[in-house]
């Protein structure tokens, strides 16, 4: 059987089983506040949320694309979700020495993947 977190509501519960505090579950929480300020109308896949947040900002992910998309009067939560990312980014930097958005997004859901064996 394929444990692979697919959406956002499989993920929050397996962060919310986590009874540890540590530097992924800050990263999975950060993650987890951006998907649920993302504009999209009942985004629910993280696949989908990854492509649409790309697609927004740029690829490579960067804490330098992010906020280079200023406060158009339009775009509040893609801004707000990007202020997320970007802190996500910037943790995992400092204390994980991964600044590769897709990396830690594995990272996340391998780790949180491990707790549905």
């Amino acid at each position: 059987m394929d444990n692979k977190i697919m959406t956002y509501s499989n993920l929050y519960d397996l962060v919310g089983i986590d009874i540890k505090d540590h530097k992924q579950k800050d990263i999975a929480t950060l993650f987890l506040n951006a998907m649920n300020d993302w504009p999209t109308f009942n985004q629910k896949d993280i696949a989908d949320f990854i492509k649409e947040l790309k697609e927004y900002f740029g690829t490579p992910l960067t804490i330098e694309k992010i906020t280079a998309k200023k406060f158009d009067g339009q775009n509040a939560w893609q801004v707000e979700a990007g202020s997320s990312i970007a802190d996500l980014i910037d943790i995992s930097t400092k204390f994980c020495n991964q600044s590769d958005f897709d990396k830690i997004v594995e990272s996340i859901l391998s780790y949180y993947g491990s707790f549905t064996k």
